[in-house]
């Protein structure tokens, strides 16, 4: 195989197309005979970064990024802040970073080159996609709709 292994993360609660757009980019990254990976947070995880639990829960999120094409294998993240455990457990060439994840990029490269990975590590840009590319965004929505226009009958 002449393409790469490539690694994309995220939570993947309210998809939209600003999620096709990172995972489309991190897919050009491995080429035509690559491998695209995706890690999705878990529930817990979400919970507490957004002090909310998701809209949908792993597993179901885990099953419909899989269902894109694009993907070749959707995962469930691990129970730990140590990234390089589910490097160490995927072995990429490349992990694609979205142009809103933040991560200790020093840490994570000391720990890759320590365990003898050569992953290099790569921030996407950020694509402007049509309609609403934002799950915060897309949430809004809603919260103002209901706002707005009262209950569902």
């Amino acid at each position: 195989m002449t393409g790469k292994r490539v690694l994309a993360a995220g939570k993947f609660d309210i998809l939209h197309l600003g999620h096709l757009a990172y995972l489309e980019q991190a897919k050009s990254l491995a080429g035509d005979d690559g491998e695209l990976i995706v890690i999705l947070a878990l529930d817990k995880t979400i919970e507490r970064e957004r002090g909310a639990p998701p809209v949908f829960p792993q597993e179901q999120r885990r099953r419909l990024v899989e269902s894109f094409g694009i993907v070749d294998q959707a995962l469930i993240g691990l129970d730990t802040e140590d990234h390089t455990e589910i490097v160490i457990k995927t072995k990429p060439d490349i992990i694609a970073l979205g142009y809103d994840q933040y991560t200790n990029l020093e840490h994570l490269e000391q720990r890759i080159s320590d365990i003898g990975l050569h992953t290099k590590i790569v921030r996407l840009e950020k694509i402007v996609a049509d309609g609403l590319s934002s799950s915060t965004l897309i949430r809004k929505r809603i919260i103002d709709f209901y706002r707005e226009n009262g209950r569902p009958r």
